[in-house]
């Protein structure tokens, strides 16, 4: 069915069955599922980032604000105390607080935690001021390390050498003073020696590892002198030394700067997460009953190359050679062979993962969990920022794996926004069994009080399709001060509290992306293909669909090497993840290089009839010093690969080249999950989930335009269902058609509409009835007793004159006429165009009923930002996103009818205005609105505002 672009805005609402009779009856899972989606519980509703800036903060309105987060059905917040940048802080509008973690904090946090407990509040407690982890409390041992060195040059038949200790220096890779504590002899309190290596000066030849000496035996670090002859020819003599980076918190509060810790060992980890346990544990007696439910580890955004003093022994642990004589490349890889360099830092790579994923994730899990306590972070990236970790494998050592995505900010890479981290963190949540993927909502640079929950919908929406099942919203930001608006605000993410303009009509927002998370939460992610994902470190695992895609249809799952080599399977011929999913195929891409043991795995799943894909490897990727691994590695790629292009099941136990994971659906005879025949515009997306014989679809329209098409999803003997997010309501499908292991059904989605479709194993009364003809149709809907459609004509427009009234004290006029809608910031009354808040529009019309058995239907037309809305002084409720559509046929009377129409904007308008004409409505820290571009809010353009229209009425017809 071609896509219809009769009208430009338009909504679909798809009413409930009331009586369920679709669902299975008797099926406890599927009740539990109805009930919490229709009500979702806290651990579904969205949390927020509570920004206390600058630590400054009020406990009564702390406490205020807490009821508030409650009544817009938040579930919880995560406590973030943090710094204000300068130019958001002038004049000191927000003054220092106390220090983080000091005690007039901690009598603070009190409140907060008893507040919480009394509204049934998650609590989560970020781990610094700010970020990375950190404190005031750290000490040298304890704090981020990194490697400097020093040298000298050294001639034929010296004796004594004079190595002087490395100059540090004064500023840190961001170009921060270092901050680093010295004692008396004028040397960091805290020092290493790692090696003293002895050099010979080649010229114009890569360096010979086997000539490097190492000296260290023979060096006094207390006289800085090296004892050692020197042999004959021109040698350097360097001297490597452990020490602070020096490298602060990233932004912590006035009275709480701090260095950061040494991610890579475990006793700076446990000395940080006992000293939160240490002061916070008086405050909540048991944390296994208190509302603080876990720690929070921000995302790693240390700048300085990383050193530990335990990496020399865990390299040469897990890589079988000593780092030292490789300690030159760190400072100039050019000195040696460009593929040395390149297997070497393979090497150390995977050594600073494992340190830190052991001895910093897992190890605060651990430290957490032994109190009760779950741990959470974004520990695999964003890409923007050197992310030392194998990503999957870090996210999978948490209990709560987060990401990030951000509103109307980008950051591309070779095509590919780095900071759009979604896929990722759902794959690590699926293969290690986590159950929650959350995502940092929302953050952003240049959207300040210019959006609405419509605009934030499609966001959301792309994320719950690549895996999102619980939204961090970014972010809240405490307000002292309960005067003024739109008060202060943190500098980065999406303005969300009760003074954001929309706040009081965001309740409608929060149930929907409450719904979504549930259902997601609650069941298990289903996939064709398996793709593996490498050996290589980070590893980050890029937008669904970008770098690597299967087919339109069809969904993979990402798998690392632990997962690989530990827990996949083959049951009748296809791979299982036991307690995760089952796969048609796994797909290993086109990596030169890889590890035997990775090798020796795929060949065993190929022997056990798993259909294994991708190009085979020629070389190991380590600096390995034991060359018969090479050969063998290369002995039983050529035994193993079948020839490229050869068809799959054609040779029992090979691994096929030359094929791509969509071939091999093809070549199985495995339709797509879920088609339409529109696949090659791209307009629908969608994500498939199962538990016990129930299978839900999310499916989203991509475009700002309606879609109205015949959707076929990969299921027999089950019936269709519509769960709408938006309502909460239920309606069963009766007309559909099932044929060759598919069911097709029609669905009607409004721009950047979204719905799930649930398939469930009780057979519907209707099965077996032809689609209807919907091509002439502009949109329908679904109800029990049918399909409801319209032409897209409306019996009735909604023009006559509008009164418009505004409330006082914001210089617009009381009241106002207007001859027709448009929007406010249309109005030469400046009172008017730069109005912010809500206006009231009332009007009446006349109507008659044309078909008595059809249905009315009033939709507002284009909205900014949400409505709601009054018939004959009947609540119809709020609408905040396209079509703003109203079922009045309970409502309308036939004459005259009066109708009030609320529409609530954000304060942007307001803020250009003030900043054009020196009014002072608006308080705000927020000066400049594009962090990048440095605009100031009189450039800002303004966003169209008010009811726009047209205000129309239309019949649906049932089609029985």
């Amino acid at each position: 069915m071609r896509m219809l672009l009769l009208i430009v805005i338009a909504f679909v609402a798809f009413s409930c069955s009331s009586g369920m009779e679709s669902g299975p009856r008797g099926n406890a899972d599927y009740d539990r599922l109805v009930k919490g989606f229709q009500n979702p519980p806290t651990e579904a509703r969205p949390k927020v980032y509570w920004w206390w800036l600058n630590g400054y903060v009020d406990t009564l309105r702390l406490r205020e604000e807490l009821r508030a987060i409650k009544e817009i059905g938040l579930g919880g917040v995560d406590v973030f105390e943090i710094g204000v940048p300068a130019s958001e802080n002038v004049g000191q509008a927000i003054p220092a607080g106390p220090a983080f973690m000091g005690p007039e904090f901690l009598e603070t946090l009190k409140v907060v935690v008893d507040e919480a407990r009394k509204l049934e509040l998650e609590v989560g407690m970020n781990l610094a001021s700010s970020w990375n982890a950190g404190g005031s409390w750290t000490k040298p041992g304890h704090a981020a390390k990194t490697i400097y060195m020093s040298k000298v040059k050294a001639h034929s038949g010296s004796t004594r050498i004079k190595v002087p200790f490395p100059t540090i220096p004064k500023l840190d890779p961001r170009g921060r003073t270092r901050v680093i504590k010295y004692g008396d002899d004028g040397k960091p309190e805290f020092r290493r020696e790692i090696a003293v290596l002895a050099i010979p000066k080649e010229a114009d030849t890569p360096l010979d590892t086997t000539r490097i000496v190492n000296v260290s035996a023979f060096f006094d670090s207390e006289a800085d002198v090296l004892s050692w002859v020197v042999p004959e020819g021109e040698w350097e003599i360097h001297r490597y030394v452990c020490a602070n980076s020096g490298e602060q918190l990233f932004m912590p509060s006035a009275q709480s700067v701090g260095p950061i810790i040494d991610h890579y060992d475990s006793s700076a980890t446990r000395a940080h997460l006992e000293f939160f346990v240490d002061q916070i544990r008086p405050l909540v007696d048991d944390f296994a009953t208190s509302p603080i439910k876990y720690f929070y580890l921000a995302s790693y955004e240390a700048k300085d190359f990383a050193w530990s003093t335990t990496l020399p022994e865990s390299f040469r642990r897990m890589n079988g050679y000593d780092i030292a004589k490789f300690l030159p490349l760190l400072f100039d890889n050019s000195l040696f062979d460009k593929e040395l360099v390149e297997r070497f830092q393979f090497d150390l790579r995977m050594t600073l993962s494992e340190l830190m994923i052991n001895n910093h994730y897992r190890k605060a899990k651990e430290i957490s969990n032994s109190y009760g306590l779950k741990i959470a972070s974004e520990a695999g990236g964003p890409g923007v920022y050197t992310i030392p970790v194998e990503a999957l494998k870090a996210l999978g050592s948490l209990d709560i794996p987060r990401g990030e995505f951000w509103h109307r900010t980008t950051r591309v890479e070779d095509g590919v926004d780095i900071i759009w981290l979604v896929k990722e963190i759902a794959a690590a949540s699926h293969i290690y069994k986590r159950g929650i993927v959350e995502e940092e909502a929302f953050t952003s640079f240049i959207n300040d009080w210019q959006e609405g929950p419509a605009d934030l919908k499609p966001l959301a929406d792309k994320a719950f399709a690549e895996g999102m099942n619980r939204v961090v919203i970014h972010g809240f930001t405490h307000n002292p001060n309960a005067e003024g608006v739109p008060g202060i605000g943190y500098f980065a993410g999406t303005h969300f509290n009760p003074k954001s303009g929309w706040w009081k009509v965001g309740r409608p927002f929060v149930d929907y992306l409450s719904r979504i998370s549930y259902v997601l939460q609650q069941t298990d992610f289903v996939a064709d293909v398996l793709y593996y994902c490498g050996d290589d470190v980070p590893n980050l695992v890029p937008p669904k669909n970008t770098r690597f895609k299967v087919g339109d249809g069809y969904d993979y799952e990402i798998i690392n090497k632990e997962i690989l080599l530990g827990q996949l399977t083959v049951e009748n011929d296809k791979l299982v993840l036991p307690g995760v999913g089952s796969y048609h195929a796994l797909y290993i891409g086109g990596a030169e290089a890889s590890s035997y043991e990775v090798l020796e795995k795929l060949a065993e799943l190929a022997s056990k009839g798993a259909i294994v894909l991708g190009e085979k490897p020629v070389r190991t990727a380590g600096l390995s010093k034991d060359n018969e691994i090479e050969i063998k590695l290369t002995d039983f790629s050529d035994k193993v690969w079948a020839q490229p292009g050869t068809n799959v099941r054609s040779e029992e136990g090979k691994i096929y080249s030359g094929i791509l994971p969509i071939e091999a659906l093809k070549q199985l005879n495995v339709p797509p999950d879920f088609s339409y025949p529109e696949n090659e515009n791209s307009s629908l997306d969608y994500i498939h989930y199962r538990k016990d014989g129930l299978d839900f679809y999310l499916v989203r329209n991509t475009t700002d335009q309606w879609v109205n098409s015949t959707c076929r999803f990969r299921q027999e003997n089950k019936s269709p269902e519509i769960w709408d997010p938006t309502t909460g309501e239920i309606a069963a499908v009766r007309t559909f058609e099932e044929e060759g292991g598919q069911v097709s059904l029609p669905l009607s989605l409004p721009p950047h509409g979204a719905q799930l479709v649930c398939f469930t194993p009780q057979k519907s009364k209707a099965e077996g009835q032809p689609l209807p003809d919907l091509n002439n149709v502009s949109w329908f809907r679904y109800e029990s007793d049918g399909i409801y459609v319209t032409a897209g004509v409306p019996i009735l427009t909604v023009d006559k004159e509008w009164t418009v009234k505004f409330p006082k004290g914001w210089g617009a006029p009381d009241s106002m006429l207007l001859p027709g809608l448009e929007p406010l910031t249309n109005s030469d009354i400046p009172g008017v165009k730069y109005f912010s808040g809500t206006a009231s529009y009332t009007t009446s019309f006349d109507f008659r009923k044309g078909n008595n058995e059809a249905k009315t239907v009033i939709q507002l037309g284009d909205v900014s930002e949400v409505a709601e809305v009054w018939l004959n002084g009947h609540s119809l409720g709020i609408s905040w996103t396209p079509l703003f559509q109203y079922d009045i046929t309970d409502q309308v009377i036939v004459g005259k009818n009066e109708l009030r129409v609320d529409i609530t904007n954000n304060w942007s308008n307001r803020l250009v205005g003030d900043a054009i004409t020196g009014e002072k409505f608006t308080t705000t820290n927020i000066k400049v609105v594009n962090r990048t571009k440095k605009i100031g809010w009189e450039h800002v353009p303004l966003v169209p505002s008010g009811l726009i229209g047209p205000v129309e009425i239309y019949e649906m017809k049932a089609i029985r």
